[in-house]
């Protein structure tokens, strides 16, 4: 296996990555990810939807092109070539981090308390399911259970009453049960 090849297979899988995690879509809509906002680890750690995903996709799609450039157009030894690349990586991975920052102030998800949400995913009694909420003009999913513990169909419009940690407890708007 050449160096080429080995640069090439890291762009494409990083790039590949990217494109199947919707790296490129959040690049253009920021809003969609509010960092400030805390998600529900078990849903959403090992999602290529996180921070932490979109820098390793970034850095490796930029090490690969970066490598490919180079190795194409300079003479550098591979270890200089993965160096230097390396580096371009770190770069890209920082500023796409800093695009898709841009336009999202940071924000306490205790802001969304006394406010209004949809359920997106049925809360079942005494269990926990998962609403649409508007914080600071970011559209977030938080994790969601029932104020009187009763269940709440996907659809309803919920006020919510209370947050413990990225929980949020919420009560149907036409009960008023809380």
């Amino acid at each position: 296996m050449t160096w080429a090849f080995f640069y090439l297979a890291v762009f494409l899988g990083g790039f590949t990555l990217a494109l199947v995690g919707g790296l490129a879509r959040r690049i253009l809509h920021p809003s969609e990810l509010c960092d400030h906002v805390v998600v529900p680890s078990h849903e959403h750690w090992a999602s290529l939807r996180t921070p932490r995903a979109d820098f390793i996709v970034s850095l490796l799609t930029g090490f690969g092109l970066t490598a490919l450039l180079l190795h194409g157009l300079t003479r550098l030894d591979p270890d200089h070539e993965m160096l230097i690349s390396a580096a371009a990586g770190v770069v890209l991975a920082l500023g796409i981090r800093a695009w898709l920052c841009r336009g999202v102030k940071p924000t306490d998800p205790g802001s969304c308390v006394e406010g209004r949400a949809v359920v997106v995913r049925s809360i079942p009694a005494e269990g926990f399911g998962q609403v649409e909420v508007e914080v600071c003009g970011c559209q977030v999913k938080l994790a969601a259970r029932s104020a009187s513990g009763r269940p709440i169909e996907a659809g309803t419009t919920v006020r919510v009453v209370d947050r413990h940690e990225s929980v949020l407890v919420v009560t149907a708007e036409d009960t008023g049960d809380v």
